[in-house]
């Protein structure tokens, strides 16, 4: 998704320059709403799916059914963790393993403890192109939209892990802005590229382009079990330690999305969800909301497999090391 491809590594970065002090800040979700209930800061990411949630929670009044009065913020991609760092906001719908697992490995006590969406990287052929398969395209132009994306770090470790494929060595990649993928590939300039949706539907539906390779939680499941995601939930330890029940709460307040959500996807075409989600074509918005309805796209399911395929993911990414070189105990949990 435009919202799965979140760059993160530079904020991060940032991040690690505030050492201890990027910790501070009131984490305290308890203090009393306006109408008596416990508020939690909740935020996502700016124009994309987290941010979709939180504008439900708030216009169905999930927070309020579920015993909180959420105070709800949107904040760009580099400034998205040091947010939930500096105590701006009690839990970040804009998390994933991998980054939790980073700020951990930082000595920030960041965890992530529930789904939202699975990761959907997917590698994109033109559709009369000779390859096949990743392995077909050792040597050859492939483009991407950062290694420090979300959906990046996702394919470097599968492809590294499940077909060795070291794709800054054996493939030629190519740092391509993300609007710019499709056309590359279209006019021959690019042989393959990593895409996510709805980017790829765009390229299936307007180019006539194929997957050679992904989506990543389809890979990851058939090789390992459990799924593989885009975005989680996340929070400090220590909010959850001192909120178990309003933790539960927002949880269960997703869950009322995702019941909304699959209950009738064409919901999704309803202003202003599709700007949010990023598609402006009505036949690639028709067939993201059938990939909605056929399958686990979004997702509430965290039983304890999930959970260990979300630890052995952590493992995976600090063996292939490129962005996290150990894999903290904590990372991944279960309420």
């Amino acid at each position: 998704m435009v919202v799965r491809n979140r760059k993160r590594f530079l904020a991060l970065l940032a991040v690690l320059l505030l050492g201890a002090a990027a910790c501070g800040g009131d984490t305290d979700g308890t203090a009393g709403g306006d109408g008596g209930l416990p508020v939690v800061k909740l935020h996502g990411l700016e124009g994309g799916l987290s941010s979709m949630a939180l504008k439900i929670i708030e216009a169905e009044g999930f927070d309020e059914k579920n015993g909180f009065q959420g105070e709800y913020f949107e904040v760009s991609g580099d400034a998205s963790v040091q947010f939930l760092l500096q105590g701006n906001s009690d839990v970040s719908f804009d998390g994933d393993p991998i980054t939790a697992a980073l700020l951990r490995s930082q000595g920030s006590d960041i965890t992530t403890f529930y789904p939202m969406a699975v990761q959907d990287v997917t590698l994109m052929v033109r559709g009369d192109s000779p390859y096949q398969s990743a392995q077909d395209l050792m040597g050859e132009r492939v483009g991407h939209d950062g290694l420090e994306s979300g959906g990046m770090t996702a394919g470097n470790i599968m492809l590294s892990q499940f077909e060795d494929i070291q794709i800054t060595e054996d493939y030629s990649l190519q740092l391509v802005p993300e609007p710019a993928l499709i056309r590359l590939l279209d006019r021959g300039e690019l042989e393959a590229s990593f895409m996510a949706q709805p980017f790829i539907l765009t390229a299936m539906l307007e180019f006539g382009m194929r997957p050679v390779w992904g989506p990543g939680w389809e890979e990851w499941e058939q090789a390992r079990g459990g799924r593989a995601w885009n975005i989680t939930i996340m929070a400090s330890e220590q909010w959850l330690r001192d909120n178990p029940d309003l933790a539960r709460a927002v949880t269960a307040a997703w869950d009322d999305v995702y019941n909304w959500i699959t209950e009738d996807p064409d919901r999704l075409k309803e202003d202003p969800f599709p700007e949010l989600i990023g598609i402006e074509d009505p036949e690639v918005l028709d067939e993201f909301v059938e990939l909605v309805r056929t399958s686990e796209y979004f997702t509430n399911r965290w039983d304890e497999e999930d959970v260990e395929a979300a630890r052995a993911f952590i493992e995976f990414a600090a063996a292939e090391g490129t962005v996290i070189q150990e894999a903290p105990e904590g990372s991944a949990i279960s309420l």
